[in-house]
């Protein structure tokens, strides 16, 4: 509430251009503006960043705190639908053949120059 103490640790506070996700490439041609990451959750693309620490996709964002008290074991392996859901197949939604398994970070690269191919 407002006017109320709030503990924390200053050390946490991490804005997103500051933060080390693993697999991150800055783009040579367009920067950080666009890059995405991998929902943390689900092999989804992330629309959220919060916490300063974790991607996430709408739904997975929507259950976080479910998701976040769930321990890395309890997590199905790729491939992984929103909410931590297996999913039936081998075939990663994103399209890729490797990434860190479901409850860790992961940058996609650039929006622009992974999605030019399909224009």
């Amino acid at each position: 509430a407002v006017g109320q103490s709030v503990d924390y640790n200053p050390e946490e506070l991490v804005c997103g251009g500051c933060s080390t996700v693993a697999g991150l490439h800055v783009c040579p041609k367009h920067g950080q503006d666009f890059l995405e990451f991998k929902c943390r959750y689900c092999c989804s693309v992330a629309v959220w960043f919060c916490f300063g620490t974790t991607h996430f996709c709408d739904p997975c964002h929507n259950d976080h705190s479910r998701l976040g008290s769930m321990s890395k074991e309890d997590f199905p392996p790729c491939p992984v639908g929103p909410r931590a859901t297996a999913l039936v197949g081998s075939s990663c939604p994103l399209g890729i053949k490797e990434h860190p398994p479901t409850g860790e970070e992961f940058a996609l690269g650039c929006g622009v120059c992974r999605n030019a191919s399909t224009f």
